[in-house]
């Protein structure tokens, strides 16, 4: 005797937690943060950013953003990675899936504005190591920055 085949049913429109175009829903134990000094981004908020707002990739010049970062070593560098930052890790990534930087308003035009990796210090890594000299970035405008931004300091 054939089996009965069972119907799967959808919950009510009404039961369901309305969410953007592009997006699903993030478990908490999945959830990915960016921190740079004492400023906390949503990873996962940046991508349905850079999901439903396409943008090409610039080129970053890995060398250089390297010793901004103090990877070649240099303890007077302006950013320093985190006590939790993997090297391990970092030598098994993706080199093709870009970084995402971050524009911060540092001054009165856009040529003053500071880009920093909120997504992407574990792939600078490994092709500073590998000795790539460049790496494909999104750039996030201010605004798309201010809306991922989770905490910031008051100053």
């Amino acid at each position: 005797m054939p089996k009965k085949k069972k119907h799967r049913t959808k919950p009510p429109a009404s039961l369901k937690s309305p969410r953007q175009p592009g997006s699903r829903p993030v478990p908490r134990h999945e959830q990915q943060y960016g921190q740079v000094g004492d400023t906390l981004f949503d990873i996962e908020h940046a991508f349905q950013v850079l999901r439903t707002s396409r943008r090409r990739t610039v080129p970053i010049d890995v060398p250089s953003w390297a010793r901004m970062y103090g990877m070649d070593d240099n303890p007077f560098a302006p950013m320093t990675l985190g006590p939790l930052f993997d090297r391990a890790h970092a030598m098994s990534t993706n080199l093709a899936r870009p970084l995402i930087l971050a524009t911060i308003a540092t001054g009165s035009t856009r040529a003053e504005d500071t880009l920093l990796i909120i997504d992407g210090s574990h792939r600078l890594y490994r092709a500073f190591v590998e000795g790539y000299d460049q790496l494909p970035a999104l750039v996030l405008t201010e605004a798309e920055t201010a809306a991922i931004t989770v905490i910031r300091p008051t100053t």
